[in-house]
């Protein structure tokens, strides 16, 4: 099988070249998969971006929709204010002449 020292050097060479293709595939297999898992890790991130963008989209919808509440409820406390001024007064009166009918 080996007869000479050429056949030697050829034998060395395959033994070398195969396990230079072994590392060479042992080495892109493990790139390939941290390539794998940052690409799910980003996919991850991006959700996770695009479910707090919407969270925050429904916390400004909710605080247009509070401000919209506010203001227009804020046109009615005038009106409020009045009325409830009316009342105390009227149950002023109510016992003022609850009052004046016991003393009699």
């Amino acid at each position: 099988m080996v007869d000479t020292s050429k056949d030697v050097l050829y034998l060395t060479i395959a033994v070398c070249v195969a396990v230079f293709t072994f590392f060479m595939s042992w080495g892109l297999f493990y790139m390939v998969m941290m390539l794998k898992k940052g690409n799910d890790a980003l996919k991850e991130v991006s959700s996770l971006i695009s479910s707090l963008k919407e969270k925050a989209e429904r916390i400004s919808r909710f605080m247009d929709t509070l401000e919209e509440k506010i203001t227009h409820s804020a046109s009615y406390l005038p009106l409020l204010f009045k009325g409830i001024t009316e009342l105390i007064g009227f149950f002023k009166k109510k016992k003022e002449k609850s009052k004046q009918k016991k003393s009699e």
